[in-house]
């Protein structure tokens, strides 16, 4: 009896620990017929009519992400409109519960962070997923001492004193570009000096947490990329130099394997086969297009009189990971960029040129305002230094740095530099000369 009873207990605790874990499902619909444009379903046991409002895209795409209990089935729909009205689903679409009384849109959610996208009042896929992460770029101007970080919750606060941020412009504002997950709040302060030491805010100020033991900043990140900017230790926004709406961005694909040569993007997916690239000799082809600044792209190569595209493994650390339509994907910076790639590979190119570096399993694009990584085996690197000839080291970070994102760092444009990578107990070694 004693054991039933354990049992029993046991099996209960267990329901409940399961039922209180929740992951995040982001929702998004396309072309909706009118706005505003909401989410409604069986969560909220169809009590907050119309529902909960979804975040415009653009391109008429809208996002919410909500956070729901695994390991259950949930039925939704979307609603727009002032009215606002339900959409209209066929019961015999797969998507759907099949009742052709209350036909409702069908969730299974297991035991992972789900993205969802429809067409509306359609059971068709969208081809784009919705953004999992976006840029924000912290800016903060009268620091009172040198170096300049921003240090933030996003790292779990275990990279003390934070990321390092550049005054690229020479006006006294520093700032640092950081990737950070789509629909999430942060908090963070701006941190100065040799020492160093963070700044000291008031609690009773609106910008902050309100915490009178731990006062930090407070962001919340939606689904597009931002520019937040503060003056040091107060609320009083700054004016802050913008990015560049444009970038020029050099494609390269070395090897294809026959021609002609294109390009095709999420620019404009419709130009099938793409933008023609350009031989420049020893297998390599080229194009340069003019693209938004601090922007997530996605792009494939394409060749051959058929003309196909080339065949990518969604699990390479250089794609979007959709085993549906795995493309090249990369979030740009402030900064003109070259992207070069062995043809339906994630392999950088093998390119003279002394500021872009590479072994067997790891390469390197060395700026003067920045370092990017590149790599199809290895997804995040425990350290990064970077020496120049003399020995001295001038770059020393040592946290989980990942690939295919701009380090901000400052470095000498004529100088050669020394670039040591180190995942584990495997150390890689590069060098370089800042492209400037």
């Amino acid at each position: 009896m004693k054991k039933r009873i354990l049992l029993l207990l046991l099996s209960v605790m267990i329901s409940i620990t399961t039922f209180a874990q929740t992951k995040n499902v982001t929702f998004q619909v396309s072309s909706p017929d009118s706005t505003p444009v909401y989410v409604f379903g069986s969560w909220s046991s169809w009590t907050n009519w119309p529902g909960t409002p979804m975040n415009s895209l653009g391109n008429n795409e809208y996002s919410i992400t909500i956070p729901m209990g695994v390991s259950t089935t949930y039925e939704y729909l979307f609603v727009n409109g002032v009215g606002p009205t339900k959409e209209v689903l066929d019961p015999t679409g797969l998507c759907t519960n099949g009742n052709a009384q209350f036909t409702n849109r069908v969730l299974n959610l297991g035991g992972n962070d789900t993205a969802i996208c429809f067409t509306w009042e359609t059971c068709t896929a969208c081809q784009a997923a919705p953004p999992t992460n976006v840029n924000v770029r912290f800016n903060v101007t009268a620091t009172d001492s040198l170096p300049v970080f921003v240090f933030g919750s996003w790292s779990g606060w275990s990279n003390w004193p934070g990321e390092p941020m550049t005054d690229a412009n020479n006006d006294g504002t520093y700032d640092a570009v950081v990737s950070l997950t789509a629909n999430t709040t942060y908090e963070f302060l701006f941190v100065n000096g040799v020492g160093p030491t963070k700044e000291v805010l008031n609690p009773a100020w609106t910008c902050t947490n309100g915490n009178g033991q731990y006062t930090n900043r407070v962001i919340n990140v939606g689904t597009t990329n931002k520019s937040v900017c503060y003056t040091w230790e107060t609320c009083d926004t700054c004016i802050s130099t913008p990015p560049p709406s444009n970038i020029n961005v050099t494609f390269r694909v070395q090897n294809p394997d026959s021609t002609p040569v294109y390009l095709i993007g999420n620019w404009n997916w419709a130009n099938w086969p793409g933008i023609a690239l350009t031989n420049e000799g020893n297998g390599v082809y080229s194009t340069v297009m003019s693209l938004g600044a601090e922007t997530t792209i996605e792009y494939l190569f394409t060749n051959g009189n058929g003309p196909t595209k080339e065949v990518l493994n969604p699990s390479w650390t250089c794609t979007n990971g959709n085993a549906q339509y795995t493309n090249r994907m990369t979030t740009l910076g402030t900064s003109d960029i070259t992207l070069c790639a062995k043809w339906a590979k994630c392999d950088n190119c093998v390119i003279a040129s002394v500021n872009e570096s590479n072994n067997e399993k790891v390469s390197i694009y060395l700026d003067q305002h920045y370092i990017k990584l590149f790599s199809s085996e290895i997804t995040s690197y425990d350290e990064l230094q970077i020496f120049d000839l003399t020995g001295r080291k001038v770059v020393d970070l040592q946290k989980n740095i990942s690939n295919n994102i701009e380090i901000p760092l400052e470095l000498n444009n004529n100088s050669l530099y020394i670039v040591k990578l180190r995942t584990g107990n495997t150390v890689f070694t590069l060098k370089g000369k800042p492209n400037n």
